[in-house]
């Protein structure tokens, strides 16, 4: 299965909610855990690192699944539904794009390591680029515009780890998997990236490891919401 071919699958499981939270086969616990990086964990982290530092952030977009559309693939009345009751943090159904002066850093939920987690990969941003989403350009947001025209200087991944084992507590099974992603620009702002969602009826609880991102500038408030630790 190629790249895309991997996207297109994320996607259908993120539309009929297929996530493995809802499967009624197993279990599965997060927590302060002795994680093992292995090597492709390692790897991951530095292709991640090399792929941020050092980039001055020009734009940022968001993308949101196109649920609803025509039969051309065009959605019908597009309007966004990031907003939460916090204006420094927005909820995205898939992705963010950070275009810089020499490429795009698209952002997204996987299953790499764990359904989910984070993944990233550079891109070259075009009209076509994942026509399955909608795109909302936020560049001119508040918590944004302090970012733009800053160089990335620092890079860390908050890595979780998840125990996975049927019912019964058989077959029990560890993951380490990337669950946020945390940037440093220049001038001393942060960017928090989280594969996590707000509980059903309450934004002031999260769930983690969830086909959604949260996103915020505001470090206290993701503290306050453990987006970090």
């Amino acid at each position: 299965m190629d790249g895309d071919d991997q996207v297109s699958l994320n996607i259908l499981l993120r539309i009929f909610k297929a996530s493995y939270s809802r499967h009624a086969s197993c279990t599965n616990v997060v927590g302060n855990l002795s994680m093992k990086l292995t090597d492709k964990h390692i790897d991951f982290g530095d292709t991640c690192r090399q792929m941020f530092i050092g980039q001055v952030i020009r734009k940022v977009i968001y993308g949101e699944v196109k649920y609803f559309s025509d039969e051309e693939g065009k959605k019908i009345n597009p309007e966004p539904y990031y907003k939460t009751k916090y204006s420094d943090i927005d909820t995205l159904d898939h992705s963010v794009y950070f275009k810089t002066d020499s490429q795009t850093i698209y952002v997204h939920w996987d299953n790499t390591f764990a359904s989910y987690g984070l993944s990233s990969r550079q891109i070259e941003l075009t009209e076509s680029t994942n026509d399955y989403e909608q795109k909302w350009d936020v560049s001119n947001e508040t918590k944004w515009t302090q970012i733009l025209g800053h160089r990335i200087t620092d890079f860390k991944i908050n890595w979780k780890e998840i125990w996975t084992s049927n019912l019964d507590g058989s077959n029990k099974v560890a993951s380490t998997y990337p669950q946020a992603f945390l940037f440093t620009l220049d001038n001393e702002k942060k960017v928090v990236i989280s594969a996590a969602e707000f509980k059903r009826d309450n934004e002031d609880e999260i769930y983690e490891l969830m086909d959604n991102l949260l996103v915020t500038t505001n470090m206290e408030l993701a503290r306050q919401l453990k987006l970090i630790s």
